[in-house]
């Protein structure tokens, strides 16, 4: 259901937006905000997000820019990764003993090697 809207969001940009020029309050323009929000949503919730935004396109209106917000991941989702990676037996697929040291434990880096006269302070 998601490439068929986007296909018409297409379709509306490619015919009919040309002969209404720029009059979008918003940027980015309602028809991307749309194309973005159904691409990076899916169907359900991009038609909704985008339906919002179109509602809030009106006379009194201040616009200004209003992009996509970021998925997120659902607390189900979450559960389900973590239950998973424990059933797998860890985290990730790292080789053994090839965890991450805390910052401290880290050797230094070139910068706390070169004189400072070298970094141009």
């Amino acid at each position: 259901m998601k490439y068929p809207l986007l296909a018409l969001i297409k379709l509306y940009q490619w015919t009919i937006s040309p002969l209404l020029g720029p009059v979008c309050k918003y940027y980015p323009s309602c028809s991307h905000y749309g194309y973005t929000a159904i691409d990076r949503h899916g169907a359900l919730k991009g038609t909704a997000l985008t339906a919002w935004r179109i509602l809030r396109c009106n006379p009194w209106s201040l616009g200004g820019v209003d992009h996509v917000p970021p998925r997120k991941r659902p607390r189900w989702h979450e559960l389900l990764r973590a239950a998973w990676s424990a059933r797998k037996g860890g985290t990730s697929a790292a080789a053994p003993g090839t965890e991450e040291k805390p910052p401290s434990e880290l050797p230094p880096g070139p910068a706390a090697e070169t004189p400072s006269h070298a970094q141009g302070a």
